[in-house]
């Protein structure tokens, strides 16, 4: 190792502190984001299931796997909801 290896340059691999921002307890919102995502993956699945039975032309297949993506897609929404509006009921318009 160098004499002049900066022991302070926090992008080091090694290094032993992580930036304050990437703590959850000083974001509080991390596990509502943790969860979006998870959501958002699963919106992305169900969608590509209900794709999937309506090309194979699986007409059950098909109407349980939109029901699963109906009841998601209202999960995720409601997740959306509480991030943007701070958990206040707020409805879009559609």
């Amino acid at each position: 190792m160098s004499s002049r290896y900066d022991r302070s340059n926090p992008f080091e691999s090694g290094a032993q502190e992580t930036p304050a921002w990437n703590h959850s307890r000083d974001y509080p919102e991390a596990e509502l984001m943790r969860g979006l995502q998870l959501a958002s993956d699963t919106v992305l699945r169900l969608a590509t299931q209900t794709h999937a039975a309506v090309a194979r032309g699986d007409a059950a297949g098909a109407e349980r796997a939109r029901t699963s993506l109906e009841k998601q897609l209202a999960l995720t929404t409601q997740l959306i909801d509480e991030l943007l509006y701070n958990g206040d009921d707020h409805r879009a318009t559609h």
